[in-house]
């Protein structure tokens, strides 16, 4: 072998040994980020970073996400899956950021994190309800039951069925259908002039009003944990005590009277 073809092969053994070099350190590298951990916030697990990578908004402030992929995708799971909460937008839930999250967001969110078609499609259905309301031949289900739907003849018969759960909704009211009445009927009954004061003395009888911005909400099922619709306050239907306080400290923070008030446990002492 010449003195040429030695140190060809040399060269060849330098180049060979100095890739697997490399791809050792990347495999090495690989192996030690995956072991990199943090802490989320809200759930108090340590998890993989990766479940802390990605911004879902541009609006976001915060500097690093402290909120795991999981528990973003419970918390939007948990607001678009309420209807009483759900109005169009999301918040980022991490700590002091104001960032909205947008439809391309929500749909990274429920669809690539938390695989859940069916909610990313009830999703787009609400979308779609908000900007139908604003139409007035538009109708929201009075029973609360999360439908609405476009009627137009709303002035000749103005019993509306939902397609949803089949219970009837006053048109011309826009409240519960008032069962063996006709609209002029229920007027004249109410003793009112207008069918705005009419809808207004009905609400009175059978709805109760936010404790922070007034708006008139009716409740038929579910349970006693409200939001409104018009201002997003959460309340205890029963006692009206802010819920962001009953979360925070108890049931004990629920006024005596209430069905959901828990005396706070007193703290024990150990006998000297």
């Amino acid at each position: 072998m010449t003195n040429r073809d030695t140190s060809s092969q040399t060269l060849q053994d330098q180049i060979r040994s100095l890739s697997e070099l490399t791809l050792s350190t990347i495999e090495q590298f690989e192996i030690s980020t995956e072991r990199i951990t943090r802490e989320c916030v809200v759930c108090v697990t340590d998890k993989s970073i990766d479940e802390f990578e990605g911004i879902f908004a541009d609006t976001c402030v915060h500097i690093e996400r402290t909120i795991c992929n999981s528990c973003v995708y419970e918390n939007t799971k948990y607001i678009v899956e309420d209807s009483m909460i759900y109005v169009g937008d999301v918040s980022c839930p991490e700590p002091n950021c104001n960032g909205k999250f947008d439809h391309n967001g929500i749909r990274q969110i429920l669809l690539f994190i938390g695989k859940n078609k069916q909610l990313f499609e009830k999703y787009d259905l609400h979308l779609m309800y908000r900007q139908l309301e604003h139409m007035p031949e538009f109708l929201w289900c009075a029973y609360n039951c999360g439908s609405g739907q476009l009627y137009e003849t709303g002035s000749s018969n103005p019993a509306v069925t939902c397609k949803k759960c089949n219970r009837s909704t006053c048109f011309k009211h826009r409240v519960v259908w008032h069962t063996d009445m006709s609209c002029d009927q229920y007027d004249l009954l109410n003793n009112q002039p207008s069918e705005t004061d009419a809808t207004n003395k009905w609400l009175e009888i059978f709805a109760k009003q936010c404790p922070q911005c007034h708006w008139h909400i009716q409740k038929y099922e579910g349970c006693d944990h409200m939001t409104c619709r018009q201002c997003k306050h959460e309340f205890c239907w029963i006692c009206f005590v802010d819920y962001k306080l009953i979360a925070s400290k108890g049931a004990s923070q629920h006024k005596t009277t209430c069905s959901h008030y828990q005396p706070e446990a007193s703290p024990t002492t150990e006998a000297t």
